[in-house]
């Protein structure tokens, strides 16, 4: 008899959640600008750069968040792992981008995964309710032509 594996539930799952979105958001905004510095506009590239510096934050705040909750609502250990891996990730991306266009076979995929794990880590942890499958009555069926 196989039974489905159960979920652990992960500390603070919403501010997990807004916290992934944010980062995912940031980092898009990062990607559709970058045309801009990329002409060689200095208010184009300052701006790049103070937001790619901020976006440490999201990342940074879910792991501290997660490890106060350690003892009332420990994490599970692959989303700790992924907590921690993200920030990591996070800080190659930015560093790479503080070096400038040599690394930007680096940046670039290494952003395109930030994303790709923030909206997991903001869309895995949330449950969806079951919905009851919906029983078609006399009045739901399609009318037939003899009626």
């Amino acid at each position: 008899m196989n039974t489905p594996p159960t979920r652990r539930p992960i500390a603070a799952p919403r501010t997990t959640a807004i916290l992934g979105l944010i980062l995912a958001i940031g980092v898009l905004a990062q990607g559709l600008f970058a045309g801009g510095f990329m002409q060689g506009d200095r208010q184009w590239r300052a701006w790049h750069e103070a937001l790619g510096n901020a976006l440490v934050l999201p990342p940074l705040i879910s792991l501290v968040v997660a490890l106060l909750l350690i003892r009332r609502q420990p994490d599970p250990p692959s989303a700790l792992l992924t907590r921690i891996f993200l920030l990591a990730l996070v800080i190659v991306v930015i560093l790479t981008g503080h070096a400038g266009r040599d690394l930007l076979m680096v940046h670039i995929p290494a952003a395109i995964a930030v994303v790709g794990i923030s909206v997991r880590q903001a869309t895995g942890f949330i449950r969806v309710p079951n919905l009851r499958p919906r029983t078609t009555t006399e009045d739901d069926r399609a009318p037939s032509i003899g009626r």
